[in-house]
């Protein structure tokens, strides 16, 4: 199911009567349309397998050593 855009969905309350026609409210609607359309546009980036996991790992602390080596001074 795909979301309804900033536009459609400011039309949407504009017909419904819960929002009044506004010129800032409109390019404000306008600039998120322009946001939006960039980002499903996106192409998600394509992760080697294994290395999401090894990096939720490093991110989580799975990945330290058990045991630390002792300083030397």
């Amino acid at each position: 199911m795909q979301s309804l855009s900033p536009t459609s969905r400011y039309l949407q309350a504009l017909n419904e009567g819960t929002h009044q026609p506004d010129d800032v409210q409109k390019e404000a609607v306008n600039r998120l349309e322009t946001l939006y359309q960039e980002l499903i546009a996106k192409k998600p980036s394509a992760t080697p397998p294994g290395r999401l996991m090894a990096r939720l790992g490093k991110l989580l602390g799975k990945n330290e050593p058990d045991v630390q080596i002792p300083v030397r001074g």
